[in-house]
């Protein structure tokens, strides 16, 4: 029995080998309905190996999405980095994107104080980031919030000032409103702020029908290089191919040097962009891949000329004189619409939806799973958010595979005992 017991001890240290080899990422998960002090959902998650004062990037889904949509976008990233993650829930179908200090956006501000506070977090470093609605949301929290967020990255959204909905789904973009009338929307909100404005990130696709890219994406870069002060004259050009797509990116820093905005364009690419392999290049841009951020880039990373090479999230780049680039966004909606009295109207479809791989939408859809696919008109506006809820990667939960390995070992001990009488 004894010499018996012995041929299974091996097995035994292999296991607890491997289970050592897993314990430590066992213990970081997502803390959901945490109690900050507000009314609006606060998701958390925090690393196992959190820096000692770490960045914090906000989180924000798409309509008909939840936080927990939004939950692994960032989540290896932080693993990787030692940041904070926010994961923040609509009160409705979609945020409320109106660029204002209450609200949906106050309460966000509180869950970012609530993580300085318990996680020792570094407020200079706090950032947005979201795929359509919470593209918008973005931009509302960075026009609004400049004394609390140093950047976001908005993928797929419309500028500051020109959501509508609500809760629901509605945005407004006249085409005819100057750079400094946007610009205004972002100033007037926060009047009494001097201090230097959040970096911002802009993606969108030439073939997004859900949040065209024509007025939007051409109104966003009016509004942030008015804000931001920068031209033309201040910018750069490059490519770069990420998992899906070639990225054209023009990137602009201020008199000072530091890398402000950048926007980045992908020709044929529709609406939903949060499984085109660029939260590596968010974390790129705000600079949380680094610790203490590269001198001369304020709160955030590189220096813009090409995308990181990390999770398909970009490769090589090649700079060239300042120019404007090309470039498309990535799945969503389908939508259609029409441009009247200087101002985009349509409807569009909400998003395909399914289980598990999600179902192609008829225009230029997207991949996704569990939206709902309302479809809403309006005068005024394009009423389709292109939630793009991406399935499970279906990947083995590790209290599953910890559980299968304790299992296997009981039946080896078994096996032996049966033997050995």
């Amino acid at each position: 029995m004894t010499t018996k017991l012995r041929t299974v001890a091996p097995a035994a240290a292999s296991l607890a080998t491997v289970l050592l080899a897993i314990s430590p990422s066992l213990a970081a998960s997502w803390q959901t309905r945490v109690n900050y002090g507000g009314n609006t959902g606060m998701d958390l998650y925090v690393p196992d190996k959190v820096d000692a004062s770490p960045g914090v990037v906000v989180s924000l889904h798409y309509c008909s999405g939840n936080a927990g949509n939004a939950h692994g976008w960032f989540q290896s990233l932080a693993d990787k980095y030692g940041f904070v993650i926010i994961a923040p829930q609509a009160g409705g179908n979609c945020f409320d994107a109106t660029p204002a200090r209450s609200g949906e956006r106050e309460a966000i501000t509180k869950m970012v104080q609530y993580v300085i506070t318990q996680h020792h977090a570094d407020a200079t470093r706090v950032f947005a980031a979201g795929a359509s609605s919470g593209a918008c949301m973005t931009n509302a929290l960075i026009a609004a919030y400049p004394d609390v967020f140093a950047g976001g990255s908005v993928l797929a959204g419309v500028p500051a000032g020109a959501w509508t909905g609500g809760n629901a789904y509605g945005w407004t973009t006249p085409a005819g409103r100057s750079a400094a009338e946007w610009g205004d929307l972002v100033r007037k909100v926060n009047p009494g702020f001097t201090g230097a404005r959040p970096r911002v990130q802009l993606w969108h696709g030439t073939a997004d029908t859900t949040l065209n890219y024509e007025p939007n994406f051409p109104a966003e870069v009016a509004q942030w290089t008015n804000v931001l002060g920068v031209s033309q004259s201040d910018s750069t050009t490059s490519s770069f191919r990420g998992s899906q797509d070639t990225w054209n990116r023009i990137s602009y820093k201020n008199a000072a040097g530091t890398l402000v905005l950048e926007t980045n364009v992908a020709q044929n690419a529709p609406h939903d962009l949060s499984g085109r392999g660029l939260w590596d290049d968010v974390v790129r841009f705000f600079g949380l891949d680094m610790d203490p951020p590269p001198p001369g880039e304020g709160a955030g990373g590189g220096d813009g000329t090409g995308g990181s090479a990390a999770s398909g999230g970009g490769g090589s780049a090649t700079s060239s004189a300042s120019g404007a680039g090309g470039g498309a966004g990535v799945g969503g909606g389908s939508a259609t619409g029409s441009t009247s009295s200087g101002a985009t109207t349509g409807g569009a479809a909400e998003g395909a939806v399914g289980a598990t791989g999600g179902s192609t939408n008829s225009a230029g859809g997207s991949t996704a799973a569990g939206d709902d696919d309302p479809t809403t008109t309006g005068s005024d506006s394009t009423s389709s958010d292109g939630g793009c809820n991406l399935a499970s990667g279906g990947q083995q939960p590790r209290g599953a595979l910890v559980g299968l390995l304790v299992a296997g070992l009981g039946a080896m001990v078994r096996r032996r005992r049966r033997s050995a009488a």
